[in-house]
């Protein structure tokens, strides 16, 4: 695997054309030296915006340079500076906003079903009206990519293709084609099937347009998140960059769920987060630096390089604040790097996502819950699709909601047969009919209809929760019933479910105390519990369903490879470097806090004191140490103690 650049910045620079002298306070070598200053090794600068501009003197689009482009050869220019100190400069090229060309060639717009286009009136801010690459439009945006390759030749280090989603479209030339193959337009889902066709064979006919010139500049679309819709063109990638900046639309559980995903797709992975208080295009604003360091830091927790989302002034002139701030982090990044890049996650448990491939960015509230609720745990996890290998995992995890094909169900079966764990919660593991997998040992009669269960705490799945006591399942679970599997916990029902004039109090009606009945079985290697547990804990994070899903975590696996005594909100990941002799713990105790009405924030770092973990691993330790000072830890066994960490420490242990 080709590793990235390890510290990047990502300069966005949309620029309207009623600003003068855009580019005019442009000096090379100042620029050159902000960025080295701060530590950055990779810089993606622009040379066409969501305005529609270009940042080059182009010769076949003249029209379409930047009409107050002070500085003409800008694009240029910065790669050159950036060369001058060994810093690499992809280059960015927008593909599906360009206000200038939505404008200007309404027949290449992307159309609903009513004939109506994406994106708000033209008379009204913003360049969110959308280009179908079904049209005429590819060729024309060939042609600016082969522009930009020439002018840069061999100094053409990468190309990084931005807003690249799946969308359906019933344009002309879109209608035409499912015309041809028998789509109906419609038919919704079949649709939307054709639309990640046409952006699947966009992505890789672009790419090998532009390896006939440059075989080996790296090539990235960008959609704002990586999951299963990129598995069928991944061949089209040369990496994978995943936007998620937490304090705009993406929130700080969305990168950890990408990443565990992204992984597995066999690439090299950058995270990429942003300089903005809150999203892309706040100008003036400064992170803060606690909150900086932790989102750098988790991507080198998962071995990822990092890139940071800046905008260039209009001016072309770098904010001298900004690139303390980034070089503050990633000069820490870079005494850290070497114990990350390049190395192999050690895992041992799998979470099977619903997520469709062909919806971008619809990621279940019951893989959010699960990604949130394990990490708290500290288990060690990758997030994987149906399509993908089981084998390696000691466990498999099915949230509530995954239901399974004819495919996936003899998958599972032969998984269990030699010998693997499957955890399943809800309908997880259901067929479209509501059967389990023989397997599981259990069938299901549909959902609960006398609801909220109040679950009895006894029994070794109820571990750690208040003996005898009741605990209210507030989301309804599927009937269960044995075939052949034990139980393994019980519940009871309400007086009656609150429907109609049948009500009790503000909530839900409350246990009628009456007879217990099974809503969790095992089965050998399986264990299923008959509530949704990880949607549950998305929604309001119950201690008791953590505890639950902790306790099944137990039963099923022989050993865990972490456990500490440190807080819930602490992560620990575990890399491997084979070729080193080492394994590596990345330990995170920063905290989000949500300050204000719609956005987590972090202001400082959280000290933890302390701390051990326990960590039975496949490669052996008899020593530990924190990297980057060397200090020695004490290792008694397979546990390492910490005296501190004052929001990241990474523990190599040989």
């Amino acid at each position: 695997m080709k590793l990235c650049p390890s510290r990047q910045v990502h300069l966005d620079f949309h620029t309207s054309e009623k600003i003068p002298g855009i580019g005019v306070d442009f000096q090379p070598e100042a620029f050159a030296e902000a960025v080295s200053a701060a530590s950055i090794n990779s810089m993606t600068v622009f040379a066409r915006c969501h305005h529609g501009w270009l940042y080059y003197p182009s010769q076949a689009f003249p029209q379409l340079v930047h009409p107050q482009l002070a500085q003409r050869n800008l694009l240029l220019e910065q790669v050159r500076a950036l060369h001058s100190r060994g810093i690499k400069a992809p280059v960015y090229i927008t593909v599906q906003w360009d206000y200038h060309t939505a404008s200007t060639h309404p027949e290449w717009l992307i159309r609903k079903a009513d004939g109506a286009r994406e994106g708000g009136p033209f008379h009204e801010p913003g360049f969110y009206q959308s280009l179908c690459v079904n049209t005429g439009y590819t060729q024309f945006l060939q042609a600016i990519t082969k522009e930009v390759i020439e002018l840069l030749g061999n100094e053409l280090d990468g190309l990084f293709f931005d807003i690249v989603g799946t969308h359906p479209c019933w344009c002309a030339a879109c209608r035409a084609e499912m015309a041809q193959r028998g789509i109906d337009p419609a038919a919704d889902d079949a649709v939307r099937a054709f639309a990640k066709t046409v952006m699947d064979r966009f992505k890789l006919e672009m790419s090998a347009f532009v390896r006939q010139f440059r075989p080996d500049c790296t090539i990235f679309y960008n959609a704002g998140h990586v999951g299963p819709t990129t598995r069928a063109s991944a061949a089209a990638y040369s990496h994978f960059e995943l936007e998620s900046i937490p304090s705009g639309t993406w929130g700080y559980l969305h990168f950890p769920v990408t990443a565990r995903y992204a992984r597995k797709l066999g690439k090299d992975c950058v995270g990429m987060t942003g300089k903005f208080h809150t999203a892309w295009g706040d100008f003036h604003s400064l992170k803060n630096l606690a909150a900086l360091e932790f989102e750098c830091f988790r991507m080198l927790s998962f071995g990822f390089a990092a890139s940071i989302g800046d905008q260039l002034e209009p001016c072309g002139r770098l904010n001298p604040a900004t690139y303390r701030l980034i070089g503050q982090v990633y000069r820490q990044f870079a005494q850290r790097e070497a114990w990350a890049r390049p190395s192999t996650p050690v895992v041992e448990a799998a979470v099977v996502t619903p997520e469709r491939d062909d919806r971008e960015f619809e990621i279940p509230e019951s893989v959010m819950g699960a990604a949130q609720l394990l990490e708290e745990l500290a288990l060690q996890f990758d997030i994987i699709d149906p399509t993908m290998e089981l084998g390696d995992y000691p466990l498999v995890i099915l949230p509530d909601d995954l239901i399974i094909s004819a495919t996936f169900r003899d998958k599972l079966e032969a998984y269990v047969a030699q010998g693997g764990k499957v955890l399943a919660c809800g309908r997880g593991g259901q067929d479209a009919s509501g059967a389990y997998p023989p397997c599981f040992g259990v069938s299901a009669d549909g959902p609960q209809e006398n609801y909220p269960d109040f679950i009895l705490a006894q029994g070794p799945l109820a571990a750690g929760l208040e003996p005898e006591n009741e605990y209210v399942m507030y989301q309804q679970g599927q009937v269960l019933r044995s075939a052949g599997a034990a139980p393994l916990l019980y519940a009871r029902a309400p007086y009656f479910p609150r429907r109609g004039d049948s009500f009790c109090s503000h909530l839900y009606t409350p246990s009628a105390h009456g007879t217990p009945y099974p809503v969790a079985f095992q089965n050998g290697n399986v264990l299923v519990l008959s509530h949704p547990l990880f949607s549950q804990y998305r929604e309001n994070a119950p201690a008791w369903c953590k505890k639950l899903v902790d306790n099944a975590a137990n039963l099923l696996l022989k050993r865990r490879l972490i456990r500490h005594n440190g807080p819930s909100t602490m992560t620990v990941s575990v890399l491997d470097q084979p070729e080193l002799h080492r394994t590596n713990l990345h330990i995170l105790t920063y905290i989000p806090v949500r300050k204000s009405a719609t956005i987590d924030l972090v202001e400082e770092r959280t000290v933890v004191r302390q701390i051990t973990v326990q960590a039975q691993l496949p490669r052996a330790f008899t020593a530990a140490r924190l990297i980057p000072d060397g200090t020695p830890l004490a290792v008694a066994g397979n546990t390492i103690t910490i005296p501190e960490i004052d929001g990241y420490a990474v523990v190599e242990l040989t």
